[in-house]
């Protein structure tokens, strides 16, 4: 806004006219506003001789703050432009060499310059212009705002009066000059912020200015008074706590009671029971005395008690007493789990061992598959077989190596690591430990929890396993550990070296059926509220459910879809009163919709440049396509589809193998140099490496070079070298499954892999055609048709005679 000048020029009433010069009184440490009295003490020498040469009668002089110099001899330069015309209103000796003197404000002035007349400072002055506010409406709530805030402010803060409240109150209407004067004059504020005030001549400027300075002393007066009745809180709890326990004690000492010292005898007595070397008793014997020397209330007597309570809970010697019944056993393990062998088997082994001897150290299994394929569950049934107690212990995503040894007792808030809390919760020293997705460890700054494993998981030396925060070792070697992974070479190698590692390969389609019948259903049917009466799911809708709405190497998806299916009916039978249901393929839709998945994978007609793969995840097998295509160009080569370094190496191989064959392939040397071909793994959003698609690769560039389709019906899998052989791969049995539920009738995989077949469930292999091969050409013998202006047979192979009296051996028996 824009200040509007008064109209009246006039000077105040009791000022002469034509003033223009006046004796200056330098303040130092104040600000002398019009309408105020101050009260000044003058102690320097030439400040008592300015005074005597005033002449008699003189009373108004001109008050200006020295913003710099010498506060003894101020010079011009010294002191600020804009003061206040004052009254002397009285001068009164207190000492010898010291007056008080009082001043009235008169009215705003300016000083055009300082001059020295002897020893008295004069200014020559003109009186600032009055403003009056061009808003009446803006003034009045200025002036109506700051009076709210300073009585809040005086309600907060006890430097200020009472009685201001009441002088601020009478003078509102006064308007805004006068309002803005007296708070100006009333808040508590540097001289710098008041200095400010008073050469602000708009009023409603010098109002909004003092809002802000107000708004910002009352923050701080509620901050402080906050503070202070906080502090006076803690200070009446700790006099509250001091008296209580002054009168605990008193009683205590006429009872003749002392719980201190019962306390401190009961955790010696208890110490002295555990099965600790003489060193680690006198370690804890030293923290009970600790403990004996400290008032309850200090922080550290907290600290000492919890360790030795932690110690205290620790199962040193409680136990359960192993079950070796080893057909108990494997009858626990056939009822609970279908399948897995080998799993079984070398539990029944490990049983067998420890019934012999009496005492063997747990071997550290590792179960490595798919998720979903049961293995928690199986570390479960294992417990139940020993009759031990079970505790799951999930490492995955852990990055801080004291969650596994814990922090010392001397951080804030200091505790033990999982294991440890894991022996506490089970309340026994030889419990089933399993460490699960140990495989997804993390690793940062604050160490390698994968390292802290390392001694938990040697059998050589868990047996004086050491918390940081329990400070005492603990035998770890009568627990049996079971690790969990999906990938087993995500695992570091070091810990890798200490586990006997088991494999846990993806389920058929029989054996998800049998698992769904004896396992699932009577199981989601339970924790729904439901009986075998209510609900009925025939084995061709389950083998549907299972080949159209999953596609898993384990059976979680399975249990979700019964799951689904169950909850509907259960809503039906509250709804409508359904007594029971008996789901069909026939109207399995109407409880799922619509087919999911479609598995003719692998394509309804042969194709030039097309071939199937197989591929290992960490979620079982897949079948995976290679596309392969030509077009005019110099012989470059394109590979696409997010591939790793080895996957493109083993591409550069094959391409390099099939031009080394291009005369057996009925292929013009010119269709390679003449020609660029682009190979491309479909599905790009999702990484893929691994040289085990080497002899798809090859069969892909084979085919669309030399103009012959690939059957569609043929998966392969399998390294290829620069000479053509095909070397062996791993994760067979998943991708066999994987061609198997693709309904994938003839497979060639690396005659290295023929051991492997034992391990593949008969319903699999009998729904496989499945061809050994160790040369390239004999998945090309399988793979590759004529070509359609050909006419002619299959591709020889290299050699001749290489294979011709091995057709039947190629395959494996149905």
């Amino acid at each position: 806004m824009s200040p509007t000048k008064s109209d009246d020029l006039r000077p105040p009433e009791g000022i002469p006219e034509g003033l223009d010069r006046v004796p200056v009184i330098p303040l130092s440490s104040a600000v002398l506003f019009p309408g105020s009295v101050l009260s000044l003490q003058v102690a320097t020498s030439k400040s008592l001789e300015a005074l005597r040469s005033l002449a008699e009668g003189e009373t108004l002089v001109g008050a200006f703050v020295q913003s710099r110099g010498d506060n003894d001899a101020p010079r011009p330069g010294d002191l600020c432009r804009t003061g206040v015309l004052a009254t002397v209103v009285q001068k009164l000796a207190i000492a010898p060499g010291r007056v008080q003197l009082f001043l009235q404000g008169r009215a705003r002035i300016r000083a055009d310059e300082f001059i020295q007349a002897g020893p008295l400072l004069e200014a020559r002055v003109w009186l600032a212009p009055r403003v009056e506010p061009p808003d009446a409406e803006t003034a009045t709530r200025l002036v109506e705002k700051a009076g709210y805030l300073f009585e809040k402010l005086v309600e907060s803060d006890a430097r200020y009066g009472s009685e201001l409240v009441g002088v601020i109150r009478s003078n509102l209407a006064s308007g805004a000059e006068i309002v803005a004067d007296l708070l100006s004059t009333s808040i508590h504020a540097n001289v710098e912020e008041k200095q400010s005030l008073l050469e602000a001549l708009d009023p409603l400027e010098r109002l909004e200015k003092v809002i802000r300075l107000m708004q910002k002393d009352l923050s701080r007066a509620v901050i402080d008074r906050d503070v202070e009745r906080q502090t006076q809180l803690s200070i009446n709890r700790r006099e509250r706590e001091r008296y209580l326990r002054e009168q605990l004690r008193v009683i205590q000492d006429e009872l003749g009671d002392t719980p201190l010292e019962n306390e401190v005898d009961s955790y010696v007595e208890r110490i002295d029971k555990l099965p600790l070397e003489d060193d680690q008793r006198l370690q804890l014997r030293r923290e009970i005395q600790r403990l004996s020397l400290l008032s309850p209330g200090s922080s550290d007597y907290a600290v000492i008690r919890g360790h030795l309570d932690t110690v205290l809970q620790m199962p040193w010697t409680e136990s359960t007493e192993d079950q070796l019944d080893v057909e108990r056993a494997a009858q626990l393990l056939e009822t609970n789990h279908h399948g897995l062998r080998e799993v079984k088997d070398r539990v029944l082994e490990f049983l067998s061992v420890l019934k012999l001897k009496g005492d063997l150290k747990g071997p550290i299994l590792c179960f490595v598959g798919p998720p979903g394929v049961g293995k928690t569950s199986l570390g479960k049934s294992i417990a139940g077989a020993l009759g031990r107690k079970f505790v799951r212990l999930s490492v995955g995503g852990v990055t801080d190596e004291s969650e596994i040894r814990g922090h010392r007792k001397t951080y804030v808030g200091a505790m033990p690591g999982k294991l440890v809390h894991s022996y506490i919760q089970v309340g026994t020293h030889n419990p089933l430990v399993m460490i699960d997705e140990i495989d997804k460890i993390g690793k940062d700054f604050r160490g390698d929890p994968a390292s802290a494993l390392l001694e938990v998981l040697d059998p050589q030396q868990n047996s004086s396993f050491t918390d940081r925060y329990l400070e005492v070792p603990f035998d770890l070697s009568r627990t049996l550990f079971i690790t969990t992974a999906n990938v087993l070479d995500d695992i570091p190698p070091a810990l890798r070296d200490r586990l006997e590692v088991i494999r846990l390969a993806g389920y058929d389609e029989t054996e998800k059926l049998q698992i769904a019948k004896r396992h699932l259903m009577p199981a989601i049917l339970a924790d729904h509220g439901l009986t075998p009466a209510y609900l009925e799911i025939d084995d061709e809708a389950m083998s549907s459910i299972i080949r159209d709405y999953t596609a898993e190497a384990g059976v979680r998806e399975l249990t979700r879809r019964i799951a689904s299916i169950v909850r509907k009916v259960a809503r039906r039978i509250v709804t409508e009163g359904l007594v029971s249901e008996s789901v069909t393929k026939a109207n399995l839709a109407s409880y799922l919709g619509m087919a999911t998945f479609e598995h003719e994978f692998a394509g309804r007609a042969p194709e030039i440049g097309v071939a199937t793969g197989l591929a290992w995840t960490s979620v079982g097998g897949e079948i995976m396509f290679i596309e392969a295509t030509r077009m005019k160009g110099s012989g470059k080569t394109t590979v696409t589809g997010h591939l790793g370094e080895v996957m493109r190496e083993s591409v550069q191989a094959a391409y390099s193998y099939v031009r080394s064959r291009a005369g057996e392939l009925g292929i013009d040397e010119t269709v390679f140099t003449g020609h660029d071909i682009h190979i491309h793994f479909p599905a790009g959003a999702i990484q893929k490496d691994g040289p085990s698609a080497g002899v798809a690769i090859a069969t892909a560039i084979a085919s669309v070079m030399a103009g012959r389709p690939i059957r569609h019906d043929v998966a392969m899998t399998g390294e290829i070298t620069l000479r053509g052989k095909v070397l062996s791969i791993g994760g067979v049995k998943e991708k066999l499954i994987a061609a198997s539920r693709a309904h994938i009738r003839r497979v060639v995989v690396p005659m290295g892999n023929r051991k492997d077949l034992t391990e593949l469930h008969g319903e699999v292999r009998r729904g496989l055609d499945i061809v050994f091969a160790e040369r390239v050409e004999d998945a090309w013998c399988e793979a590759l048709m004529p070509a359609a202006e050909a006419g002619s047979g299959r591709v020889k192979p290299r050699r001749a005679g290489a294979n011709a009296n091995t057709a039947e051996e190629r395959r494996a028996s149905r």
